[in-house]
């Protein structure tokens, strides 16, 4: 015996509901490279590629920096890898570790620093560039507690071993030459 033609419209709306389904999953696809296309559209727009030798602002994070260090630390391109578009930048304690892309950095519109002010000798993390060009050593500030002047004249000091001036928070209101 045939089968019921009842029995065979189940099975027809199960193969259309996948058909519906993987349209859907065809439009949404070509939906989102559609999107993809714009979005690097307009960041090729509104990131224009920066030069060998233009300043660029790298952000510091806040992990990176003590609370009085700047937000951003001052750099030269002094590479750029055209296929990958990554650059690489130079700051005045070294070259940066590692590759920069675009959105990684700020381009300054003045030239504050040339490829002289800068070091191109050796290879630095961005942390130890922060610290290097830090008024206060670095993340948080260094304050001793030293009972007399006479203290702060050895690595006993945390603040002669930073080989920085003791400060107001040093030693309390005891006078020190170190300030």
């Amino acid at each position: 015996m045939d089968t019921p033609v009842i029995a065979d419209v189940p099975g027809q709306m199960l193969d259309a509901r996948s058909d519906k389904i993987k349209r859907c999953r065809a439009d949404a696809f070509s939906g989102q490279m559609s999107q993809a296309q714009r979005m690097v559209k307009r960041s090729r727009v509104d990131l224009k590629a920066g030069e060998v030798g233009d300043n660029v602002a790298v952000p510091v994070p806040l992990v990176d920096r003590g609370r009085g260090d700047p937000r951003n630390i001052l750099g030269v391109i002094v590479h750029r890898d055209v296929e990958t578009d990554i650059f690489t930048i130079a700051v005045k304690a070294g070259i940066l570790h590692g590759g920069y892309s675009r959105n990684q950095f700020d381009l300054c519109p003045q030239r504050l620093l040339t490829e002289e002010d800068v070091s191109l000798d050796k290879a630095v993390s961005l942390r130890s560039a922060v610290i290097e060009q830090s008024a206060s050593g670095g993340q948080g500030f260094v304050k001793c507690s030293c009972a007399g002047s006479t203290k702060c004249k050895t690595n006993r000091c945390k603040c002669y071993k930073a080989k920085v001036l003791c400060n107001s928070r040093c030693h309390s209101s005891q006078s020190c030459t170190k300030k």
